[in-house]
């Protein structure tokens, strides 16, 4: 047990972590009275949790002298020949392009003047561009690629002989480790036949666009205002051009003037795309017109501009390269650890294993969303009928507030449709002969008789649908909403997840699906309530089914083997085996996290959700298992483990407290909390915590508890969200009159946390604590001085998530070829990862996740200045080993197009794993099995990353965040400005050393500085 009654793992695994740091110091220390304190103020100090028995197993000895080295030498294991190329090809010049592309079907390549049929590039580093004709389906059209030696076309068997399948993927070549570089590599990677294998490739992928993204990308906050920017820049620019040629002055000379200054963030970063980037880093204007002939065009208008197409290919390859030469070297200096590069690699050799059972899926959730649009039509069309008889009793329409907006003038002259209102004919299809009323019509919502809170839905143009309410008897926690009145009513907006400034535009889309669903949004008539159901039952297939219909698969075939198991077609003639590869930006936010537009953001299976199986259809091939984990509260751990850092143990602030021993049973947990102080359910509290952690303020919990209470009026929400914010993150000293001469949080349960989240976000160069990759660019202080501060505690976070990420799949690769697992990385989704492993070693594989989950919580701490580790966080709660890809491996993920129940994977403890592996085992016996790869220990530098735990620790700082109350002694140098200051010395503080100091003086930690360099 540590100093705040948390339980650490056992002497015998933190002897194989942590080696001799980390042994108690004697007595009880100052910081560890005042976190004492600090637990009792928050009424925490004296709750105990269930003591766990101790784990204990024989881990694969560590690839150094500490965990640090361990985690080095692996990034060194894993990038190195990828990396050098990498570097390599950032210096080197391309020859000239050639003049005149072969026509010839396959690979060309050109060189010294000749053109060569061959099977494929011979060069071990190269840049590739596909173009892919969509009139054609997916498959690719023509490529280019290039190297330092030669250029390389390729050009599809079926352009110049339709009769020849379409179906053609581009070969590589699989008996050379190869660096492929593509702006949006993942979309070329997906057009390559070797990654079409089960056992993988021997290609690697690096992503320009990831590599930009990652460096000088811009956050969702900064893109408005960096169009904007742009725009009044081009027309200053016009503006200038202008007067120039009027007045004489010469134009560069007068546009070098504009933009002299103070850089900006919109100076030192740009949008994305391959035109942007290249306009950004080489100042070139990329001409993309002839992008239109593959995305509008035929086989026959590529056929007849082919020099042109190819040789726009090429431009794509020659820029892409310009780019890479800013783009590489800068990604190295920003992510200076050798985790960072090849874990950025891995998470670019996604794929997903399908079956038959893919096409069946699209096949049925298809026409299940027919069948029901069918229904809601007929729905929809009989409610429109039983109003339209009324038009001739316009007393009975006048009254009732929902057919009453509806447009009943009757025109007299109107032969068609004659005595029928205006709403009627509008809807009615004289095609068809029938009313077409989309469930998206501003009409639906009024035939369905729609009430918001049991209130009439009511639509004014100003302020989009809003609910009417009798301004006699309306409560008055509601007349402050209200945006409009008449005679007799108060008109208050439909709550918007924007803000109270939005306005809602259908009341049926599908973000408003859960309001429906917890009776906030209703109608009093069957009818009605069944045709909202069927929209319900079509929300998220309507939304997703453009991406999912557009998946390419490649299907086993025997002209094209992956190295799958053959299929028994006996009982199913149907029966294939296919692999989709997830089309991924690696780095595609500024947070450096991955970014896909299908796979990354799949909803979980829902009864009431047509096609929202879609993660279940990725099915692992006979013989094999889909292993994985979920991170437990992988952010949240990272946020209060960087602030319990202060004190240097776990669980010294509430917050980690909270984290590591509160349990939802006794109501000790974050969540628990914030739901019993917003009087919310636990679920939803948990968005408002995390919310917070990334920086999210007051008025956003006020705006969300707005939408979840929709009684609650703006000043009572207002008083709630205050409350959760004074009880967590506390008071905000804003001066900076004191000794501490900063601003800085004090008296909530989170405030240390939030103090060193900021320290990290204000510093003069932010890096995450623990592989020390940079911000973005247009984040920097430099850039932005206090702007966005959001959004750089939130990448404080969020990137910290996607290091822990990096180290786990670095960790396992690591294992895997450690010890031959026949494994193979599957997908990550943020803070889950997911493997496809043979039978035989699902149990290897899911120890290895333990493994490698324990290695990367250690350098965590360890890089922290916290030499011990919880062992509730050490393992994950628990490993699925399941034969389908789904959130938990007991869901049935029965849909609407999906009633057969899927039978049921299971769920591994670390005892579970232990029980599996440990027969006939000896007890100094690594149940990983017998080694088969013999890493050589290689001296290393030091990494460029800070050390909180080289720090001293301020005990006066500690006890100022402690208090609801500051009081501060003004300190004497600011009596007198910065004359004074001088003369008069700094008052002493009082600070100590970190209490957790290495045992052994004589073995200091690296001070790091470069790592991809050897000695």
């Amino acid at each position: 047990m540590n100093p705040a009654n948390v339980q650490l793992l056992s002497p015998s695994l933190h002897r194989q972590l942590f080696g001799e740091y980390g042994a108690e110091s004697p007595g009880e220390s100052v910081s560890e009275q005042l976190a004492r304190e600090h637990l009792t103020i928050q009424d925490i100090w004296g709750k105990t949790a269930e003591i766990q028995a101790p784990i204990d197993l024989k881990l694969p000895s560590l690839r150094g002298k500490s965990i640090e080295e361990h985690f080095a030498n692996m990034g060194i294991e894993q990038s190195g020949t990828t990396l050098d190329k990498a570097k390599q090809l950032a210096n080197e010049i391309f020859p000239p392009k050639p003049t005149k592309w072969s026509r010839t079907s396959g690979w060309t390549r050109y060189s010294n003047g000749n053109a060569t049929q061959v099977p494929w590039p011979t060069e071990d580093k190269l840049v590739f561009d596909v173009e892919v004709l969509m009139s054609e389906g997916h498959y690719p059209t023509l490529a280019v690629a290039a190297s330092a030696e030669a250029w390389y076309s390729w050009t599809s068997p079926h352009l110049f002989d339709p009769a020849q399948s379409n179906e053609q993927l581009i070969p590589f070549g699989n008996s050379r480790d190869t660096l492929i570089v593509g702006h949006n590599v993942g979309y070329d990677r997906a057009r390559i036949a070797e990654e079409y294998n089960i056992q993988g490739s021997r290609l690697r992928f690096l992503d320009t666009m990831s590599l930009h993204i990652s460096g000088a990308g811009l956050c969702s906050q900064q893109r408005p205002a960096w169009n904007m920017e742009v725009k009044r820049r081009n027309l200053d620019k016009l503006a200038a051009a202008e007067r120039d040629n009027v007045m004489g002055i010469t134009t560069s000379e007068e546009l070098q003037r504009m933009d002299i200054g103070q850089a900006k963030f919109f100076d030192v970063s740009s949008l994305n795309s391959l035109k942007d980037v290249a306009k950004f880093y080489c100042k070139i204007e990329a001409d993309k017109q002839p992008r239109s002939y593959f995305e509008c065009g035929n086989l026959e208008d590529i056929q007849e501009n082919f020099d042109q197409l190819m040789e726009y290919c090429a431009q794509d390859v020659d820029m892409t390269h310009k780019i890479y030469k800013h783009v590489f070297p800068r990604f190295i200096e920003n992510c200076p650890h050798p985790v960072s590069f090849a874990g950025m690699l891995q998470m670019g050799n996604s794929f997903l294993p399908v079956n038959e059972k893919w096409e069946k899926y699209l096949a049925r959730s298809s026409e299940k969303h027919r069948e029901l649009e069918d229904l809601l039509d007929i729905k929809l069309r009989d409610l429109a009928e039983k109003a339209r008889v009324l038009v001739d009793t316009p007393e009975e329409w006048q009254k009732d507030p929902w057919l009453s907006q509806l447009d009943w003038t009757v025109n007299p002259r109107q032969r068609k449709l004659k005595g029928q209102p205006k709403w009627y004919k509008d809807a009615y299809d004289t095609k068809t002969g029938k009313l077409k009323i989309s469930i998206r019509s501003r009409m639906a919502p009024l035939l369905l008789r729609l009430k918001w809170l049991d209130y009439p839905l009511h639509y004014i143009s100003d302020h989009g649908w809003c609910y009417k309410l009798a301004s006699e008897t309306m409560p008055a926690t509601l007349r402050s909403k209200a945006v409009h009145n008449d005679d007799k009513y108060h008109y208050v907006k439909v709550p918007h997840k924007d803000g109270e400034q939005a306005n809602c535009g259908n009341p049926l889309a599908k973000n408003y699906m859960n309001y429906f669903e917890d009776k906030v949004l209703t109608s009093e008539y069957q009818a009605a309530r069944d045709a909202l159901d069927l929209n319900a039952k079509s929300a998220y297939w309507i939304s997703s089914r453009e991406r999912i219909l557009g998946q390419f698969v490649v299907w086993d075939k025997d002209e094209k083997s992956m190295g799958l198991p053959m299929r028994d077609r006996s009982d199913n003639k149907d029966a294939k085996y296919g692999i989709i590869l997830p089309q991924m930006v690696t780095m595609g936010t500024v947070t450096r996290r991955a970014v896909e537009k299908t796979w990354l953001t799949a909803s979980n299976a829902k009864a009431n959700r047509i096609g929202s199986e879609l993660k279940s259809m990725v099915q692992a091939p006979k013989g094999y298992k889909i292993i994985g984990a979920d991170v437990d509260s992988e952010e949240l751990w990272i946020s209060s483990v960087i602030g319990d850092a202060q004190f240097g143990f776990h669980g010294a602030t509430a917050l980690g407290w909270m984290t590591l021993q509160g349990t939802k049973a006794e109501g000790t947990d974050l969540h628990s909390k914030t739901a019993n102080i917003l009087g919310i359910s636990r679920d939803k509290a948990k968005i408002f915590n995390y919310a917070r952690i990334y920086g999210a303020g007051v008025k956003y919990a006020t705006s969300l508890l707005m939408q979840y209470s929709q009684g609650m009026d703006l000043e009572a929400a207002q008083i709630r969200a205050a409350a959760l914010y004074l009880n967590t993150k506390g008071e905000k000293e804003h001066s900076v009159r004191h000794r501490f001469k900063r601003t800085f949080w004090h008296g909530g349960s989170e405030s240390y946390m939030f103090n060193a989240l900021e320290d990290i976000a204000l510093s003069k160069e932010p890096r995450t604590p623990v592989l020390g990759c940079a911000v973005t660019d247009a984040l920097k202080p430099e850039y932005t001085g206090s702007q966005f501060l959001t959004s750089r505690i939130n990448w404080v976070v969020q990137s910290s998530g996607v290091d822990y990420l990096h180290m786990l799949i670095v960790s396992m690769s690591h294992l895997i070829k450690r010890y031959n697992i026949n494994a193979r990385f599957m997908l990550s989704v943020h803070d889950e990862v997911r493997y496809l492993s043979s039978d035989e070693d699902q149990h290897r594989t899911a120890l290895a996740l333990q493994v490698a989950n324990l290695w990367t919580r250690t350098l965590f701490s360890y890089r922290l200045g916290i030499y011990n580790l919880p062992q509730s966080v050490g393992f994950f709660s628990a490993v699925d080993i399941d034969h389908v890809f789904r959130k938990e491996p007991y869901m049935t993920c029965i849909t609407p197009s999906h009633p057969e129940k899927i039978p049921e994977g299971i769920s591994c403890t670390i005892q579970d794993t232990l029980r599996e592996l440990n027969v006939n085992a000896r007890p100094d016996e690594c149940l990983l099995g017998q080694e088969v790869q013999q890493s050589t220990e290689e001296p290393l530098v030091a990494i460029n990353a800070p050390q909180l735990s080289q720090k001293n620790i301020d005990l006066e700082f500690i006890k100022a965040q402690m208090y609801k109350v500051f009081q501060s002694s003004r300190d004497p140098s600011f009596r007198g400005g910065q004359a004074t200051a001088e003369i008069i010395p700094q008052k002493a503080t009082n600070s100590v050393k970190h209490v957790q100091k290495p045992t052994k003086a004589s073995t200091p930690k690296p001070t790091l500085k470069k790592l991809y360099k050897k000695n």
